[in-house]
């Protein structure tokens, strides 16, 4: 089973402390060595860009940000293939500051004819 590990952070809040990016990357060559990564990145601020495509009467439209309603912002992701308990296991040894944390989500992989 493959799950998605998202770092989540408030975007009002700036970052405390030096760059956890050393420290993900460690991870990552972990994750490697246990052959359960399977993809992963960093994503830049929502301030620095971020769109969002939405619905109105069926037609796509489109919203620039960032966006003040949004309390919570997507910093960057995890997907690693193994058991729940591991991924559990795996989001705990992310490194996020204080007001930060890590959501662990099933990625669902389509194939045609699945129903989620």
């Amino acid at each position: 089973m493959q799950y998605l590990l998202a770092i989540v952070y408030d975007p009002s809040n700036p970052p405390t402390g030096p760059s956890k990016q050393p420290e993900h990357a460690a991870l990552e060559r972990e994750m490697r060595a246990a052959d359960h990564y399977r993809s992963g990145s960093g994503l830049q601020g929502a301030e620095q860009f971020s769109k969002r495509v939405h619905r109105r009467g069926g037609r796509p439209m489109m919203s620039d940000g960032p966006f003040a309603e949004t309390r919570e912002a997507l910093g960057g992701y995890f997907i690693v293939e193994c058991s729940e308990d591991e991924a559990i296991e795996w989001a705990k040894r992310i490194p996020v500051d204080e007001d930060s944390f890590v959501e662990v989500r099933r990625v669902f992989i389509y194939r045609p004819g699945d129903r989620p």
